[in-house]
């Protein structure tokens, strides 16, 4: 059952990010996916004290919470990223991105005991940079580097 509700708690994620792009642009949007994301799996960590004992509901609700934020903050990178590259640079720029991405996956998978404390806490501290990134809503996608540091 919470596999089931892993995958349906994607859809309002997806098609929200849909609506809050088109009228918050992207930066904000990730920012707040990714500490949302954040305080889910802090929260989780309920789930290891005696209070969470017993609450199964409460674990289950951080943890799509949680879930929530981060499939939201997936749909916006994958449309924010490419926009901050120029022409000549975004094959390359996303193609590291996306290896950067699967590093990411193969390093969670095998340190898989690391606490949801530590995840949460990253997913926090990483959506601050992306407060200083340029915003791109209703720019026309830059050809050059130049154009790049005009913005």
């Amino acid at each position: 059952m919470n596999t089931f509700l892993m995958s349906i708690v994607e859809l309002p994620a997806y098609l929200g990010v849909v609506f809050i792009v088109h009228r918050y642009g992207r930066r904000w949007p990730i920012v707040g996916f990714q500490l949302l994301a954040g305080a889910g799996l802090i929260a989780c960590v309920v789930e290891l004290t005696d209070y969470g004992r017993g609450h199964n509901w409460i674990n289950v609700a951080t943890a799509l919470t949680g879930k929530f934020g981060i499939s939201g903050s997936y749909a916006v990178i994958n449309l924010y990223g490419p926009e901050l590259f120029p022409t000549k640079m975004r094959s390359t720029g996303v193609a590291i991105c996306r290896v950067s991405e699967i590093i990411g996956q193969i390093l969670v998978k095998i340190a898989a005991w690391l606490p949801p404390v530590l995840f949460g806490g990253l997913a926090i501290l990483m959506s601050i940079p992306v407060v200083i990134l340029p915003e791109t809503r209703g720019r026309p996608l830059p050809e050059t580097v130049e154009e790049i540091e005009k913005w």
